[in-house]
């Protein structure tokens, strides 16, 4: 009766009003959306501008392109919704015969952040390319119009010109953006803005860059570029694609709004002469007039920073682009490249010095107390005071050397406006090497401060920390508890450190009262590990499906105001000393247990509230397992199967040894992998 009443409802509601629920249903919860199409005609009509207004397409070769676009094109024609088509992706690789390798391909697809399921678990806005080594400045000549390529993309060209209120195009793929594209643009979608991801000049070795990369580069559609840039590539030629985007940053590009650079170093440890010579000086673009400078709205500098050199890599995009337009800033605090993409003490102490960001919403940056000659005592003080100057922010992501004095002013300057909070603690596993080994630990957050931050943030609605496992004891649950007095709070992303630092940071870790004589046992190859703090490691990589729920509901039992809707948990850290050592036995376990979880609130027709659980990397762990138990991993290199021989851990090794102690065999002869269980949350 409820359900029929509540039909009779929506079909007396107002079109608008229709749609601004769909709106709300396609941004909380997906699958409601289409329990929302389902109830009557008027409700269905309602989806289609949500359903349409992004759509997608994946490219592989001419056949399958031509072939998709017609399907495509088909739908919105049946639904009658090319109109409410807002942004068009293209994403992949367009591949014609005789013109593109297939080595570079082969690549690409030994992915290490897909084989371990990376991706599904942090998404592409928050993973880094954790491959960054291979560069080239020039792989392939520039496109040319009406050649066998350029004419290939002419299904997606002709779709473009059929959408009559496009506002953006999203290009991610590996081929230049075709000409063919930027005429459909130009002539048809004048006012569209194109985000071209895959964006560098592939001629500047030549000299002057060839005419149509320059037509592409000045496009009045150019909004958004992602370049990959390096201070020499892979064949040790001079990169100056960063030096060509700060011009076009300066104005060259009449509407580039938003620019993000990846930066990378291949090779540069393996090889002297990565800087056994100047780089050759910068001629600069046609047309471009020094002394310009642009109106960025939003600058990333992501990927391998060079931390000696980020300082003067800053002032020069500040000569070229008024940072107190920028509303958006990101300088490293990459997922995947911790160790790479952090600013120190002084650089940051620099920028608070000598800049200002008035119009700053959104950051996004990663810190290390350690420069390249020594410690320094006011880093504290230093990044504190960075924070202090900025205007109050909306969003905060920081990741790095991190205490309680950079928290308090934090949550005192920024506490009152944030809407989103991301704080990931760490500390790099080596220092220079003119100085003694490290034994800082990585800030660890305690009930008492997720109590602050509720305090102190009280219109936080997303909230990214890390949690420091410590095998599911009282300590650990009273944490998970806390986070239901955020009142706000309706998504949580929670890194759960499985990390034992203090095996080679604290001498007293190691002696353990508990310890029995196998625990006091050192594992073999590594003199400074004990089976017993190897055991009380891999009992925290443990998270199955049961703890994953404890944890939900442990949080929702406790949380005041608004409902959790959406909780991550990604499982991480295991098999990390503090040291840099790492053993393939031991990480093929603990990449086993360390299962991540993505846990979203549904509301049923009967408006039960119900939970939608799956595990993220699933995919990606499985097909290690089944790797490892059969012996063999297929790869494709060079059009050619290989069978690489895999070691799977026996049940001998001194591994399973210790994971036996915390869970003994249940059944004889059954694997490892099925036999074990997560320590239940002491609540």
């Amino acid at each position: 009766m409820a359900a029929d009443y509540t039909r009779k409802q929506l079909h007396t509601l107002p079109s608008e009003t229709l749609q601004q629920i769909a709106h709300y249903l396609y941004n909380s919860h997906g699958p409601s959306l289409n329990c929302f199409a389902l109830v009557n005609k008027s409700c269905h009509d309602a989806t289609l501008p949500v359903l349409f207004q992004h759509v997608y397409l994946t490219i592989s070769n001419p056949e399958d392109l031509h072939r998709d676009v017609n399907a495509l094109s088909s739908v919105l024609i049946r639904t009658n919704s090319a109109g409410h088509v807002r942004c068009f992706s293209i994403e992949g690789e367009l591949r014609v015969p005789d013109e593109l390798s297939s080595e570079e391909s082969e690549y690409e697809s030994r992915d290490y952040a897909k084989s371990m399921g990376h991706d599904e678990i942090l998404g592409s806005d928050m993973l880094t390319d954790q491959r960054l080594s291979k560069h080239f400045v020039v792989s392939e000549d520039v496109i040319e119009r009406c050649s066998n390529e350029d004419i290939a993309w002419a299904p997606a060209a002709e779709f473009i010109s059929t959408l009559p209120y496009l506002t953006t195009l999203i290009y991610d793929c590996k081929n230049q953006f075709p000409p063919s594209l930027l005429d459909a643009l130009h002539n048809f979608q004048p006012q569209c803005r194109l985000h071209h991801l895959t964006f560098r000049f592939r001629s500047l070795l030549r000299g002057i860059p060839e005419p149509y990369e320059m037509a592409l580069a000045t496009s009045p559609c150019l909004y958004k570029v992602k370049v990959e840039w390096s201070w020499r590539d892979s064949n040790l030629d001079d990169d100056s694609n960063l030096e060509a985007i700060m011009e076009l940053a300066a104005g060259l590009a009449p509407h580039l709004r938003e620019v993000e650079v990846l930066n990378n170093r291949p090779h540069e440890q393996a090889s002297r002469r990565y800087f056994d010579r100047p780089r050759k000086a910068w001629t600069g673009l046609p047309g471009f007039v020094r002394g310009s400078i642009g109106s960025l709205t939003s600058l990333s500098l992501t990927g391998k920073l060079k931390s000696w050199s980020m300082t003067s890599e800053i002032r020069a995009w500040a000569q070229h682009t008024d940072f107190g337009r920028l509303v958006h800033l990101r300088l490293g605090g990459d997922y995947g490249l911790d160790d790479y993409s952090r600013l120190h003490g002084e650089t940051i102490h620099t920028i608070a010095q000598e800049f200002t960001f008035p119009q700053l919403k959104t950051l996004q940056i990663g810190i290390d107390r350690v420069d390249m000659s020594r410690e320094k005592p006011e880093y504290s003080d230093n990044v504190s005071h960075f924070f202090k100057l900025l205007e109050p922010l909306e969003e905060l992501s920081v990741s790095g050397s991190f205490d309680v004095k950079i928290l308090d002013a934090i949550i005192s300057r920024h506490g009152q406006t944030l809407k989103k909070l991301a704080i990931r603690p760490g500390e790099g596993e080596w220092g220079p090497s003119n100085l003694p080994r490290r034994l800082i630990l990585p800030f660890t957050f305690t009930e008492e401060h997720i109590l602050q931050i509720d305090t102190g943030c009280p219109v936080l609605d997303h909230l990214a920390l890390v949690v420091k496992r410590t095998h599911s004891d009282a300590v650990e649950a009273n944490i998970y508890k806390s986070f239901g007095q955020i009142r706000s709070l309706r998504s949580l992303f929670l890194t759960l450190d499985c990390s034992e630092w203090r095996v080679t940071r604290d001498p007293d870790s190691q002696r353990d009262p508990l310890f029995d004589a196998f625990d006091r046992e050192t594992y073999p190859r590594f003199d400074f590990l004990t089976k017993g703090s190897l055991r009380k490691m891999l009992s925290n990589c443990a998270v199955d499906e049961t703890l994953a729920r404890s944890i939900w509901e442990t949080i929702n039992r406790n949380k005041l105001g608004l409902k959790l809707e959406y909780l991550k948990l990604w499982t991480t850290g295991g098999g990390h000393w503090g040291n840099g050592s790492s053993s393939g036995g031991i990480s093929k376990v603990v990449e086993h247990l360390s299962r991540s979880w993505l846990i979203e609130r549904r509301i049923r027709d009967d408006e039960r509230h119900v939970i939608d659980l799956k595990e993220l990397g699933q995919r990606a762990r499985e097909a290690r397992d089944d790797a490892d138990r059969n012996g063999y991993l297929r790869n494709v290199r060079a059009g050619e199967d290989v069978l690489k021989k895999l070691q799977d851990v026996e049940e001998e090794s001194p591994t399973l040894q210790v994971l036996r102690r915390v869970w003994p065999r249940t059944e004889e002869g059954m694997d490892w992998r099925d036999d074990w269980s997560s320590l239940p949350l002491q609540v």
